[in-house]
């Protein structure tokens, strides 16, 4: 049991070291960045408002936001430590600095464990391709919910996240689709 764990321990470790570039280009960063603010409306959604963006906090939990929470969250909590809140995004998404306990506003999961070493021994090639379908025509891929449970979802979407994919919804047609990070920006 303990050589698996060793094992297991290994592939994590050279999988976290492959990645040399940050998850998002300083480019990426400028543009979740980008805020505007009415004088009567108030802050007003960015265009990137849908992308969801996963953060760390202290008590070791990741959790799903946007770069409009983020913004409102740097503001509170933040603004006195970073210049501005293009440091602080890119402290925050290629970093991993982790965010004070009270970041309770935003949604928080633990990673599922038996998605994480599926993950590990498939590799992540396979693994997208376990879990994506074709979109016949299109650019994206489909995210393949007919086999994933509930309670995986929010796993998958996050180590989808850390290989540069990001994972969208479309109201109308009920459909989440996966793309890379960089078509995400275009």
């Amino acid at each position: 049991m303990k050589k698996i764990l060793f094992i297991l321990f290994l592939l994590c470790s050279l999988i976290s070291c492959e990645r040399k570039e940050p998850n998002f280009s300083k480019k990426m960063i400028e543009k979740l960045a980008y805020m505007y603010e009415d004088v009567e409306l108030g802050l007003l959604p960015s265009e990137y408002l849908r992308l969801d963006l996963y953060i760390f906090t202290n008590d070791k939990e990741i959790c799903r936001t946007n770069n409009h929470d983020l913004f409102t969250y740097y503001r509170k909590n933040y603004f006195k430590k970073f210049a501005s809140f293009e440091i602080f995004l890119d402290e925050v998404l290629n970093r991993e600095f982790l965010l004070d306990e009270n970041s309770k506003s935003f949604y928080s999961f633990k990673l599922n464990q038996k998605i994480q070493k599926e993950y590990v021994s498939l590799g992540f090639d396979n693994f997208l391709k376990k879990y994506s379908e074709d979109n016949v025509g299109k650019e994206k891929l489909k995210l393949n919910t007919s086999i994933i449970q509930k309670n995986d979802l929010s796993t998958i979407k996050y180590l989808l996240y850390k290989n540069k994919y990001d994972v969208g919804f479309d109201d109308h047609l009920a459909t989440y689709y996966i793309q890379k990070r960089e078509d995400s920006f275009r």
